[in-house]
């Protein structure tokens, strides 16, 4: 369905190329996953299969893309596109409708479906992705997880017979991460459809796709079956890429002497949880199996104290905020301390972000009242908080607004009144930490790169309390590390932290306190273990545990608690 051959390109004024001398098959049918670091090639590779390069970008073009037989070159874009069906990195910029009705249908009718055939393709594609509800919202008043779907459901309304999706759950939750996955899958099986997908969820792509590309640099440093690639794990991880942590956890299994010598390696290969639990098993000779008659308690009221500072430095008092008749948060009930480091979790549309939105008062509540440093966001001008309070989007580009990177990091310093000499000095300082050439126009750089930066700029504040949102959409595993890592540096010198994310093994790494949100209220707030080890309140919120945890709770009550492989190391020991 797909065959490249000796496929190069670099783009126009670019120094270096994107893809070098790629050469691959993709049969009808296939389900391939594309993953490697930021700047990889991912998009590049994707942008070429359906035909955007060399008809949209332009640049040095070697080698071939054929589709279905037909040269990429010789095709229009827009008639390939019946046949490759994309979804981009970037949704909003894919979205043209105003209702969610109307950006199914504007496909359609662009490319001539017959009439007769519109209503049940547009039933069709919502009902796949279980977003029915949501035909006649106004795509503004969605979630970003939700207009994820509704762009996807578009693209599908066309029924192509290719797919190629770049980060298509980016901004979801993992239980919506996997819903998505599940639908490709099917979509697979049942319609033949053949499916391309960049992601960085490798946990995702292991679970679901037959084949994986692993790119470095540009090129293609291994293509094959899932469980044969993962066999280069050291290779992957050289290149960028954060392997499952259940493959890490057979991999020191086998090092410590746990598993049967002479194993080959890809019998040690584990794709989830569940083949985890069962390797445990074998190894360890032990039925292991759960109890699901013991079905833990999803209250978690009480947040855990801060014994280290009492000093509360945000405060949710009985606090509501509407959007419309259905979005909506109510009865927020919230102490934050200094030097707090929490994390917001919960399914998309959970109201996550309008509780992000609350504390720097882009959004003031209706109901109750919400306290900065003591004073009331009701009386106060987002700028004055904006003193205290650094905030990064979910999407960096709502907030890039310069034409380099060194004009960007001296604007956010001096709209807030730091004098010119300080700015000359913090900008050079963060150029250094951050490594960027400040003569870089933002948006020449990765999506990755563009959160680094907006980071750099709330970084260079020295904010009393950071919001962030969604932190670590879009960045590979060394950018995701290196920006997190410089986030606990500032909580440990005294900056409050406050992060709404989806990656619950981020959230375990990093967060102090956890409060889980569902349908616009709290559901629990507690100790990150305490929280990511409630079966009963992970469920209700739709939420899954990390994946180590999983592992545990596959196997038995003995194991709860256990969240790292070398915990999980030390127990098996035990029961050996």
């Amino acid at each position: 369905m797909i065959e490249i051959q000796e496929l190069t390109f670099k783009y126009a004024g670019a120094k270096k190329n994107a893809l070098d001398k790629i050469s691959l098959e993709i049969e009808k049918g296939g389900f391939v996953g594309i993953i490697g670091e930021s700047g990889a090639g991912k998009t590049t590779l994707c942008n070429c299969i359906n035909g955007l390069i060399p008809h949209h970008y332009t640049g040095d073009f070697y080698g071939s893309v054929k589709v279905d037989g037909t040269d990429t070159f010789d095709i229009n874009a827009g008639k390939l596109a019946l046949k490759v069906g994309s979804v981009f990195q970037d949704i909003e910029s894919q979205i043209t409708g105003y209702f969610v009705e109307d950006e199914i249908l504007f496909g359609l009718e662009n490319f001539g479906i017959p009439a007769d055939e519109i209503e049940s393709r547009i039933t069709s594609s919502l009902d796949t992705l279980g977003i029915g509800e949501l035909r006649h919202k106004e795509i503004s008043s969605l979630s970003g997880g939700q207009k994820q779907k509704v762009v996807i459901a578009a693209i599908l309304a066309l029924e192509p017979d290719i797919l190629v999706l770049d980060e298509p759950t980016g901004e979801l939750d993992p239980a919506s991460s996997v819903q998505i996955f599940e639908m490709l899958k099917k979509l697979n099986e049942e319609k033949g459809i053949t499916i391309v997908v960049a992601e960085q969820k490798i946990m995702l792509l292991c679970e679901f796709v037959k084949k994986l590309i692993v790119l470095e640099h540009g090129t293609c440093v291994h293509y094959g079956e899932i469980r044969s690639t993962l066999t280069h794990q050291r290779e992957m991880e050289e290149a960028g890429i954060n392997c499952p942590r259940v493959l890490t956890l057979t991999g020191k299994m086998v090092a410590e002497g746990l598993a049967p010598a002479g194993m080959k390696p890809e019998d040690r290969i584990c794709l989830n949880a569940e083949e985890a639990a069962e390797f445990i098993r074998k190894v360890t000779g032990k039925k292991l199996v759960a109890d699901d008659k013991a079905v833990e308690s999803a209250d978690i009221s009480k947040p855990a104290e801060n014994s280290e500072n009492s000093d509360v430095v945000l405060e949710f008092s009985n606090v509501g905020f509407s959007y419309n008749e259905t979005a909506n948060v109510h009865d927020l009930n919230v102490k934050v301390h200094k030097g707090d480091f929490i994390s917001i979790i919960g399914s998309n549309g959970a109201g996550k972000s309008t509780f992000s939105k609350l504390t720097n008062g882009l959004l003031k509540p209706s109901v109750g009242d919400v306290l900065v440093l003591g004073e009331n966001t009701k009386k106060q001008k987002v700028s004055a908080l904006a003193k205290h309070i650094g905030f990064l989007f979910q999407n960096p580009d709502r907030q890039i607004c310069c034409a380099t990177v060194r004009e960007e990091i001296a604007f956010s310093l001096r709209n807030n009144g730091i004098p010119e000499d300080e700015i000359k000095t913090r900008v050079a300082k963060t150029l250094e930490e951050f490594n960027f050439d400040g003569d870089t126009e933002p948006f020449n750089m990765s999506r990755g790169q563009r959160q680094r930066l907006c980071l750099a700029c709330l970084i260079a504040l020295n904010p009393e309390i950071l919001i962030l949102d969604e932190p670590t959409t879009g960045l590979d595993y060394r950018e995701c590390m290196e920006v997190m890592s410089r986030i606990r540096e500032l909580n440990e010198n005294g900056t409050t932290v406050i992060m709404v994310c989806h990656d619950m093994e981020v959230v375990l790494d990093f967060a102090k306190t956890v409060i889980v949100m569902n349908r616009g209220e709290i559901l629990g707030q507690g100790a990150t273990r305490e929280v990511l080890s409630n079966k009963a309140l992970l469920s209700k919120a739709r939420l899954l545990a990390p994946q180590i945890a999983q592992v545990a709770m596959l196997l038995g009550d003995s194991f709860n608690g256990i969240f790292t492989d070398d915990e999980m190391i030390k127990k098996i020991k035990e029961v050996m």
